[in-house]
């Protein structure tokens, strides 16, 4: 093994494409999981004061817990890529990695709290305030709380969409001649697309994006998310591939 060659990754090509393959799935089925239950089994919220209690839920603990453990599978289709396209462009494929750790820092940071403060403090704590004092003083905290997200996300999303750019680049460089291969940079360059929506529409005051934070967020995700995971899964079937592959 020699890890200041270009053989980075001491696993086996084809292994290492489906795992990155497999993680993308796991994310996927976590997202599939969050539309499932706001539409069915989360109850529509009239207010701040449900929005705390909702957090109590079994199906909400259950929504929370598997959306942090599909962003943290993130980590390896983004270590993956990197390795792939390191000798065809070393600066963005390590840029790609920075900007998307950075991302799954910034949304691991923030669920934590919103999970352990949150969800098993402040809504608890609500749910057993004896007095419309104690409630007002509670909701008054979760309303800087969700002040504080607001301002965040930006970070939270220019860094994925730096990520997605650096990658879009990287993997176009490193391509091979084989028909499917523009498969992935498709999916940066529309993720791309998509948080650039999401940030106008959030922090520019571009209403007419707001499909990107609403309707329109699964399915984007959906296709984005689906077009790389296939793109890994051939490239499973066809590993050495021209590009610095694991």
């Amino acid at each position: 093994m020699y890890f200041l060659d270009v053989q980075l990754i001491p696993m086996n090509k084809r292994t290492t494409y489906i795992f990155g393959g497999a993680c993308l799935c796991f994310f996927l089925a976590s997202q599939a999981f969050q539309e499932l239950a706001y539409r069915f089994w989360v109850p529509v919220s009239h207010g701040p004061q449900d929005d705390l209690l909702i957090y109590r839920l079994a199906i909400d603990q259950v929504r929370t817990a598997w959306i942090a453990a599909g962003i943290l599978c993130l980590s390896i289709p983004f270590v993956v890529i990197t390795l792939k396209c390191f000798r065809a462009a070393p600066l963005t494929s390590v840029l790609g990695l920075i900007f998307g750790m950075g991302f799954v820092f910034f949304e691991i940071s923030f669920r934590s709290l919103d999970f352990l403060v949150v969800g098993q403090t402040w809504a608890l704590q609500l749910a057993q305030a004896s007095s419309e004092l104690e409630r007002a003083a509670i909701l008054q905290h979760f309303a800087l709380w969700n002040q504080i997200v607001k301002g965040w996300y930006f970070p939270l999303m220019l860094s994925y969409l730096l990520c997605s750019i650096s990658f879009a680049y990287a993997i176009w460089r490193a391509r091979s001649q084989k028909s499917w291969e523009w498969l992935a940079p498709l999916a940066f360059v529309l993720n791309a697309l998509r948080l650039m929506g999401r940030i106008l529409s959030s922090f520019a005051g571009q209403r007419w994006l707001d499909g990107f934070n609403d309707s329109l967020y699964f399915p984007a995700v959906f296709t984005i998310v689906t077009l790389l995971a296939i793109w890994f899964f051939l490239l499973a079937r066809n590993p050495d591939l021209a590009g610095n592959t694991p």
